[in-house]
């Protein structure tokens, strides 16, 4: 009777202890993986040594504006010869001018030009308005005409840029008449949009820089002081 009693509680309790071990396992388990999951501090406060804490870094980016730099002055100089004459600005610095689109708006842009009639005071004379102006990509003429050379358009310096695209490419030169007041306004230079983002120097000296061009003709008054004439440049969003 006792022999049997002792064979009915190891085989009753058998089974509890094989429940207890599952049961500690499971929670040895779960201990291991909080520990794992621990994430690193916030390096807002003081951290222990050895230990990592992680910070957001934020880029404030905004955008910025568009803007033209231009000649100061444009200037020509001739001789009477009898002869209608097309004369060409030959100072360096005043052929190129910069167009700087830090809009990042890809909208496109254009730089337009007007000019007054070009007026003597010693003596008192003008030159005739139609035809009086003219701007290319060249320095010289061809056959006596002027070329239909576009200006080189590059990054300005060693920035980077999306280079223009130029609507007026097949247009030049571009003809333009004088006016004593409210001259008309020209489109020079018209780049499509997504194109010319960034610093972009328009007319490049030994390669296509800009040509501007003063008709004379042959009867025009030699003038001590000079024929002057208000030429007003200015960009413009959107092609």
């Amino acid at each position: 009777m006792m022999r049997h009693l002792s064979r009915v509680i190891r085989r009753r309790v058998g089974p509890v202890a094989g429940a207890g071990v599952l049961l500690a396992g499971g929670i040895g388990a779960g201990v291991l993986a909080g520990a794992g999951a621990a994430q690193a501090a916030s390096c807002s406060g003081a951290v222990a040594a050895g230990t990592t804490c992680t910070d957001t870094g934020t880029l404030t980016f905004s955008a910025g504006t568009l803007a033209l730099t231009s000649p100061t002055a444009l200037a020509w100089a001739g001789t009477d010869t009898g002869l209608n004459q097309l004369l060409v600005d030959t100072t360096t610095a005043q052929q190129s001018y910069i167009v700087d689109d830090a809009t990042g708006s890809g909208a496109g842009w254009n730089v337009t030009v007007s000019a007054t009639t070009f007026t003597s005071t010693t003596p008192v004379a003008t030159l005739p308005n139609t035809g009086a102006f003219a701007t290319n990509g060249s320095l010289t003429l061809t056959g006596g005409a002027l070329t239909t050379t576009a200006p080189t358009a590059a990054c300005t310096g060693t920035n980077t840029c999306t280079l223009p695209s130029n609507v007026l490419a097949g247009s030049y030169p571009i003809i333009m008449n004088t006016l004593v007041s409210s001259p008309t306004v020209y489109k020079i230079y018209d780049d499509s949009a997504t194109f010319g983002l960034g610093s972009i120097t328009i007319g490049l000296p030994g390669a296509n820089a800009v040509g501007w061009w003063v008709a004379v003709p042959a009867n025009a008054v030699p003038s001590t002081s000079g024929y002057t004439s208000t030429v007003t440049l200015e960009v413009v969003s959107g092609p």
